[in-house]
């Protein structure tokens, strides 16, 4: 079904809930407040659904979530390659594979993104949704009942109204970041991708592999057409020393990756080298002032997780039922629960993500490796000390940890005098407002004494308790 052009609409210009961006994460936002509730729901989209997009492998667990968005029949007609496993040559040089066959979800799939993005489009306008393709988002302002929205559909300005917005503009976060939230990086992996054709025919292998080598990891998967999706996964900083942006240094640092070259024979690099943004990192508020964030606008994560696309739909749903719930009863209650969740489940994430980095010991030098480790060398019972000249907003406005500057402040003046670490990290952890875990509040403590704002001495005397590690 054709999108709606903005011009039929804006007789109606008012809409209880505008959704920006139409990837999958709004289009679960927009297919659920279509489905669910009474409210008038519109989205804008920058694109037409036409430029390729990255394809992206479809683990098996996301039926539930296709059924609940009624979308489950036009995706299987959709006819997406299907793929029956996952291989990984990770901690060693044997590759080891995961066969989706003996889940009870059965195969996954290999998207073609284009088709899926296009499909949620669709499904959400035939629901009674407003699609605005080609739309971005130029300006917003607050008011009494709402959002005041200045649009540009293909070049021309147009003004929408709504109650409550939903950000789903991907890490760019373009809505929350113009409202002054910050958002947290964790690090700054970066994916250089390139696409391999394969003229005698494609290999017959459907399954996903991961290749670690020393500056990061290989990812291959099959792509729409005979292709494979074949990309580094580095720091930006590793990726400009190697050169990956030309393709002559992305093929020869693929040398070094002996499973995925085998995989490869036969084939040839097809055009340049993308680079995309690859980062674990998440928004400080995920909602506000009758706005929500969703998707990776509200939390990325690493694409080893192979979890984008179902925590997308996840987070869209959730956010659903949390607007539909105050825009209908004034209830607040499923927003709070909201924040709380997207902050839990990327602490969790975290978690889960530095105990499978740490699984690889090949290349204990590499910086790559060595910056997601994450290991806590801080002694707990050393006596920390925040230089009183350093104020909390320097340490916070260059800190690589996620921590609020209230709990810089509150770090601040719990070590002004000499202190045992873990009596700081036990204070923090019960003072602060933030859901914070033990050890981001260490990692946090030891990028401080590298920086030089908090000097560290000798364990205290008494041996302060056990670790908090």
């Amino acid at each position: 079904m054709p999108a709606a052009p903005l011009e039929d609409l804006m007789e109606a210009a008012r809409f209880d809930v505008v959704v920006l961006g139409g990837g999958p994460a709004g289009m679960a936002a927009a297919l659920t407040l279509a489905h669910h509730g009474a409210l008038s729901v519109a989205v804008l989209e920058k694109s037409d659904y036409d430029a390729p997009r990255i394809g992206e492998t479809l683990s098996p667990g996301v039926v539930g979530l296709l059924h609940y968005l009624k979308v489950w029949d036009a995706f299987v007609a959709a006819g997406h390659q299907s793929t029956f496993g996952t291989s990984a040559a990770w901690g060693s040089d044997a590759v080891a594979s995961r066969d989706y066959l003996f889940t009870p979800f059965g195969p996954g799939w290999h998207l073609d993104r284009t088709r899926f993005d296009a499909l949620l489009s669709d499904s959400a306008a035939r629901a009674g949704a407003a699609v605005w393709r080609g739309a971005r988002l130029a300006h917003a302002q607050r008011t009494s009942d709402g959002w005041e929205l200045d649009v540009a559909q293909r070049d021309t300005p147009r003004r929408v109204r709504a109650r409550f917005v939903v950000d789903a503009t991907g890490k760019a976060a373009i809505f929350a970041k113009r409202r002054g939230v910050k958002r947290w990086s964790f690090d700054r992996q970066i994916g250089a991708a390139g696409v391999f054709r394969f003229p005698g025919g494609v290999p017959d292998d459907t399954f996903t592999l991961v290749e670690a080598v020393e500056t990061g990891w290989w990812y291959s998967a099959k792509l729409p057409g005979g292709a494979l999706i074949v990309a580094l996964m580095t720091d930006a900083d590793i990726a400009n020393r190697l050169g990956v942006r030309e393709p002559a240094a992305w093929l020869e640092a693929l040398e070094g990756a002996a499973h995925t070259r085998r995989r490869l024979s036969g084939g040839s690099l097809e055009g340049g080298v993308r680079i995309v943004p690859a980062h674990s990192s998440r928004l400080d508020r995920t909602v506000g002032d009758c706005w929500i964030a969703v998707g990776d606008a509200a939390a990325s994560h690493d694409p080893l997780s192979a979890s984008g696309i179902p925590r997308a739909l996840d987070s869209g749903i959730h956010a659903a039922r949390a607007v539909h719930s105050f825009l209908g009863r004034g209830d607040r209650a499923l927003l709070a629960w909201y924040e709380a969740h997207i902050r839990q489940s990327f602490e969790s994430y975290c978690a889960t993500r530095a105990s499978y980095y740490r699984l690889e010991r090949r290349w204990p030098a590499s910086p790559f490796w060595r910056r997601r480790r994450q290991e806590v060398a801080l002694d707990p019972r050393a006596l920390v000390r925040w230089r009183a000249e350093v104020e909390p907003a320097e340490a916070f406005s260059t800190a690589s940890q996620d921590l609020a500057l209230r709990d810089y402040a509150l770090l601040r003046d719990l070590s002004l005098t000499p202190r045992p670490a873990h009596e700081v990290v036990a204070e923090l952890k019960r003072r602060s407002g933030s859901a914070l875990c033990d050890q981001r509040i260490i990692l946090a403590l030891q990028e401080l004494t590298t920086r030089g704002i908090v000097d560290i001495a000798a364990a205290a005397a008494d041996g302060g308790g056990d670790r908090v590690a």
